[in-house]
């Protein structure tokens, strides 16, 4: 064997070391990055996004107060469902400069629903309003009208519609 040959052949021992190794470390990388994405946890999106709250905290069957707010994440209240003294409710929620945009009441003159316009202005009312009233027909007769309406107001709150 010449010192060509014996040249060739070492070199040829060192090409298969180093495929060899190449194919390990190719191995070894992909066994590294299947075990690192099988160890993450699955998110469950159907669950709120909860402030350090774990998904399995306690869940309590009954919550008793006369007040909820509830706040976005800059602690800017957003919902607000209160319960005054005189048997009323209401479920208002706020935009995000603050301003009452729906109300949901029922109170003494039965439920609401109320829209409002940026400005504060109510310009959609569902439901029993103070507006609605009795009033006398033609012939002279008394007539009660329902306890509930729809009606529509312009941006300086003077009345577009309502029925009844």
């Amino acid at each position: 064997m010449t010192d060509l040959e014996s040249l060739s052949n070492r070199l040829a021992e060192i090409e298969k070391r180093q495929r060899r190794t190449r194919l390990a470390l190719a191995i070894g990388c992909l066994a590294i990055t299947a075990g690192g994405l099988m160890a993450q946890a699955p998110r469950n999106y159907d669950l709120p996004l909860t402030h350090g709250l774990q998904p399995e905290a306690a869940v309590e069957a009954q919550v008793r107060a006369n007040q909820f707010i509830l706040v976005d994440g800059s602690g800017k209240d957003r919902a607000s469902l209160v319960a005054d003294r005189a048997g009323s409710v209401f479920l208002v929620l706020f935009d995000t400069k603050g301003k009452t945009r729906a109300d949901l009441s029922v109170g003494n003159y039965g439920p609401s629903l109320t829209f409002y316009d940026p400005s504060g202005q109510a310009r959609t009312v569902l439901g029993s309003t103070m507006m609605v009233s009795s009033h006398v027909t033609e012939n002279g007769v008394v007539e009660r009208t329902p306890a509930s309406s729809l009606v529509l107001f312009d941006r300086t709150g003077k009345l577009l519609w309502r029925a009844p």
